[in-house]
């Protein structure tokens, strides 16, 4: 049986900044906090990650009604991007995580 203890916050969207003076906007992003668990990435997840491409950090599974097709989450002051999300079932989806360089 799986233990709901690792806090995460997922990132939603929420609007723009703009910095005086500078045409460039930045976004902004609203915490939204809940419980996971963290699973262990077995050899083929791996295997499949690497044959496309893709870096896969890290594995979360949270309520599914919870998620709203973010595309980040933040886990101990750290930023991950979401690269794929399985449903497990009704109530759990799994999200696949890759760790994001630079902060958000």
């Amino acid at each position: 049986m799986a233990v709901w203890d690792s806090e995460v916050s997922l990132l939603q969207e929420d609007g723009f900044i703009q910095e005086k003076g500078k045409l460039n906007k930045t976004i902004k992003y609203k915490e939204i906090e809940l419980l996971a668990y963290e699973k262990s990435i077995n050899r083929a997840e791996l295997y499949y990650a690497g044959q496309s491409n893709i870096e896969l950090t890290k594995i979360i599974v949270i309520h599914a009604f919870e998620y709203s097709d973010e595309q980040l989450v933040k886990i101990n002051n750290t930023y991950y991007q979401i690269i794929n999300t399985y449903k497990i079932n009704n109530e759990e989806i799994e999200l696949k995580l890759k760790a994001k360089k630079g902060g958000i």
